[in-house]
């Protein structure tokens, strides 16, 4: 249906790697390597050895690169020892960095990039796999620690919506590059991003407290207040940790209609609780629970107006115009988790139960789309339009894991997975004066009820890893699935006509893996990987049976191609790591349109391929330098079908061909019980193309851009202070850009940019 898309509106290959298997990397064959055991401690200037130390600890300044340890495989491993595309951002130094949502660490991950339009309005795209801004379903998966979080399927806006959880009490976050379809299952196409937290510490009671303060260039000041406290509840066997914290988050965009400034200022408020019992040294249970909310005023009306034709903003590059009473938006978070892991002697059982529940109100502006046509139609001078849509899920997963010790010489895993999802979503056209807000009564205009959408998944998995020889392992695994799905809408309206039906389908994927690796030395080692993902299908939304459009649409598929490689410095202070990709997507998941209907399809295909690589080297005792690159040439290989006009070989939306980071970080004494940090980073996004149109015309291409953010601070005592800045040239990046009118080519366009230059200071106290 129309009403649909105006609001989704809103929002080669080379192998010259192999020539670094030469050089400093070299070592002693290693003996067959074991899980690696004990707390992550993440590369980089900000890494610390144990986030609960205290303070005096926390600053020892790293000596190597190379101890980062991660859960990648569901088992803890050393980051250079898992066979394949691993990065890892650590909890310390996205505190440093004054970093508090994707935004400010994306490129920092090879091969991540961001489609967003505000603040909790964002979609992540691993190795280029999306079909744009548009797209229903996400294409990377987002676990906190062993749960999922957010929606599976369509029905709740599960691409957009993605959690951007603040790092306050995060230890690391790790992304997976790549489908992980065997072990994480749907969703997972392009990659997974994980949120590992801080877990208690029964050893000894500790905290911490920061306030900080901030300014955005032409706009408002923040303000931000964090806290954290572990506790023994009984000595190294049961221990409580929590973290609270609220951020006022700066707004620096005017409405210049109605008046009001900052309408883009947002607030944010969250914690979590977590009580973790070791009653032996077999056994560790932990139970948790997390809270975030996220609202704002005008988050919904998003961006600036922009002229197609030049992409110049027709306001300011802060200035919007945007009816009264619309942009509210509100969004809560809530994840229980209960983890258990008991060590058999021949075995770990490890069982995962958690609900997550997400709330989400907004009302956004539609008058630019609405007005031209209907205003003439009901005689209004200055009517307005706006669609509020509340959405709601609930999803409950359960998931029980067996697996054998990880050295033994065949290495075995099986498991299984169950989860259900209810999702409603409730979209109303509301009509008001423009000037004023106040209701104007006139027919109902749209009021549809998109739900309850309920989705099933079982499923069951399982791998082997055979250590050859203490160099040559090779993992062979499988997952297969059985999903269902029902869909009900009930709807009424001028614009939408009625409808009131209820649609069934369901699916059974099968995903596989086989993965390779062959370690040279303890410090080098080479993998190849290939490996499948999907998302699931479902009943059609929007479009009433009889209407020509197909009743359901089918998981879309994609089979990746990946050959890696890892290597440390036998010093122990440079380690660099790169691979290579091809990834073949068929049965895409489309949004198209026929008869003034939006409906979801699908058709066409396409691959990704490319580059990615990754370093970091400590020259001298504190100092780290680091950069990171990805090359990506992401195309349709075959036409999309009607509704939509994509070509063969045309790029797919929103991916840059070219991303880049560089960054160097510097520990130093200062004497007298002091010592400083400060750090610098540079990134770099390539242009990227527009989304595909439901018109014949060219899609516009959007241009790449600069960053440069800059951080400082120093220790004395017990007490942290650190300043920043964020953006420093104040660059213009465009993170999302589409038509505010019906006509996908129709101007104005609305374009969200990056955030301008923001300077910020914290202060923080541990004890």
């Amino acid at each position: 249906m129309g009403l649909h898309r105006v609001q989704q509106a809103r929002r080669g290959i080379c192998l010259a790697i192999a020539v670094a298997l030469a050089g400093p990397f070299g070592g002693a064959v290693p003996a067959m390597a074991a899980a690696a055991d004990g707390a992550a401690v993440a590369g980089g200037a900000g890494a610390q050895a144990d986030q609960g130390a205290s303070a005096n600890a926390n600053r020892v300044t790293p000596t190597n690169l190379a101890k980062v340890v991660v859960t990648a495989n569901k088992r803890k491993e050393r980051l250079q020892d898992v066979p394949m595309a691993v990065a890892v951002v650590s909890g310390d130094d996205l505190r440093r960095e004054g970093a508090n949502s994707f935004a400010d660490y994306a490129t920092q991950v090879p091969g991540l990039n961001l489609i967003s339009s505000s603040a909790g309005q964002t979609q992540l795209v691993l190795r280029g796999i999306t079909s744009g801004s548009s797209q229903a379903n996400s294409s990377v998966s987002t676990y906190i620690d062993d749960a999922p979080y957010g929606s599976s399927t369509v029905y709740a806006e599960g691409s957009l919506l993605t959690p951007d959880i603040d790092p306050a009490d995060i230890e690391r976050i790790e992304v997976l590059r790549g489908p992980q379809g065997t072990l994480y299952g749907a969703n997972s196409l392009g990659g997974l991003v994980k949120f590992v937290t801080a877990p208690p510490d029964a050893t000894r009671a500790y905290g911490r407290v920061t306030t900080g303060f901030s300014s955005v260039d032409g706009g408002g000041s923040g303000f931000t207040g964090r806290a954290m406290f572990n506790l023994p509840l009984v000595q190294d066997k049961l221990a409580l940790r929590v973290n609270a914290y609220h951020r006022d988050d700066p707004g620096y965009i005017d409405n210049v209609f109605t008046g009001k400034s900052q309408v883009n200022q947002d607030k944010v408020d969250g914690g979590r609780a977590q009580v973790r019992w070791t009653p032996s040294d077999k056994v560790d249970v932990r139970f948790s629970a997390l809270a975030q909310s996220l609202s704002g005023d005008g988050l919904a009306n998003t961006g600036v107006e922009v002229d197609p034709a030049t992409l110049r903003p027709i306001y300011g590059y802060d200035k919007q115009s945007r009816a009264a009473g619309t942009g509210q938006l509100a969004i809560k978070y809530r994840l229980y988790d209960l983890s258990v892991n008991a060590d058999l002697g021949w075995a770990t059982l490890v069982s995962s139960t958690s609900y997550g529940s997400q709330k989400v109100s907004q009302d956004g502006d539609v008058t630019t789309a609405y007005g031209p046509l209907l205003n003439p139609l009901f005689g209004l001078a200055n009517g307005g339009y706006s669609v509020s849509q509340p959405v709601s899920l609930g999803k409950f997963t359960q998931e029980l894991r067996l697996q054998s010790p990880a050295q033994q010489t065949l290495a075995w895993r099986v498991g299984a997975f169950y989860t259900r999802e209810n999702s409603s979503n409730h979209q109303t056209v509301n009509v008001f004066d423009a000037t004023t807000g106040a209701p104007i009564a006139l027919p109902n205009l749209a009021d549809l009820a998109i739900g309850p959408g309920i989705f099933k998944e079982w499923a069951g998995y399982a791998d082997v890893t055979w250590h050859a020889t203490p160099q040559l392992s090779v993992l062979v695994g499988a997952r297969h699935t059985h999903d269902s799905t029902s869909y009900t809408q009930v709807g009424s309206g001028l614009l939408t006509g009625p409808s009131d039906f209820t649609i069934r389908s369901s699916d059974t994927p099968t995903t596989f893996l086989v993965n390779p690796s062959y370690k040279f030395s303890d410090n080098l080692m080479a993998y190849v990987r290939v490996a499948s993902g999907f998302r699931p299908g479902g009943a059609n939304v929007g479009v009433p049976p009889g209407l020509g459009a197909p009743l359901g649409f089918a998981p879309d598929k994609l089979t990746s191609y990946e050959l890696g490689f890892k290597a440390t410095a036998p010093d122990q202070h440079m380690v660099f790591d790169a691979d290579v990709f091809y990834i073949d997507w068929n049965q895409i998941q489309l949004t198209s349109a026929a008869g003034g209907f939006v409906f979801l399809s699908n058709g066409g295909k396409a691959r990704s391929q490319g580059v990615e690589a990754n370093w970091q080297y400590q020259p001298v005792r504190g100092l780290v330098l680091s950069a990171n690159a990805s090359w990506t040439d992401a195309r349709l290989t075959a036409d999309t079908p009607p509704g939509l006009y994509g070509y063969n070989g045309d790029r797919l939306p929103w991916v840059p061909k070219w991303n880049a980071n560089l960054g160097a970080d510097y520990d130093f004494p200062l004497g007298d019980g002091w010592s400083g940090f400060v750090g610098a980073s540079y990134r770099y996004v390539g242009a990227r193309m527009t989304d595909f149109l439901s018109v014949p015309g060219p899609r516009m291409s959007v241009p790449g851009y600069h960053g440069i953010d800059l951080h400082a601070g120093t220790y004395v005592g017990n007490w942290t202070i650190r300043g920043y800045v964020k953006n420093v040239t104040n660059a213009r990046g465009i993170t999302s850009l589409a038509s505010e009118t019906i006509d996908p080519q129709g101007s104005p366009f609305a374009a969200t940019y990056v955030p301008p230059r923001t300077v910020g200071v914290t202060v923080g106290l541990d004890f």
